[in-house]
């Protein structure tokens, strides 16, 4: 039998703490999606001024990030490259999305959306950093 690990409420909680803190110090408008190991929204934040069009963007990014256990600027290059493999049911491919790993387990998915991809991934590794 296979123990595993989730995400607790106060980990979640850290998590989207540190990645607001990271777009707000930028002054970065963007929504923010943290799934668990299933896809299914645990916490959403969308910043000020930040689009519309960035609230799904973000939950599919951190859906996808999570059902497939990579980021999904995996498959923005596959997509960009011309493999058809990229446009995999329900997988966004755009850069922003991780896959939130702990003790070699997948545990969910962190995702911004709102501003250039490198931004976007550098609010969801900032909140990625919280539990390293």
């Amino acid at each position: 039998m296979r123990v595993r690990i989730e995400l607790e409420e106060s980990d979640v909680e850290n998590i989207m703490e540190a990645a607001c803190n990271e777009a707000m110090t930028n002054l970065w408008p963007v929504s923010i999606a943290i799934v668990d190991e299933g896809g299914h929204l645990l916490a959403f934040r969308r910043l000020q001024n930040a689009s519309k069009s960035s609230v799904q963007i973000a939950i599919d990014k951190a859906r996808s990030a999570a059902l497939t256990q990579r980021p999904t600027s995996f498959f923005e290059d596959m997509f960009r490259s011309g493999r058809p493999a990229a446009s995999l049911h329900g997988v966004i491919p755009m850069t922003g999305g991780l896959p939130i790993m702990f003790e070699g387990q997948l545990v969910g998915g962190i995702a911004a959306s709102g501003v250039k991809s490198e931004f976007d991934v550098q609010v969801a590794q900032a909140g990625l950093n919280f539990l390293r």
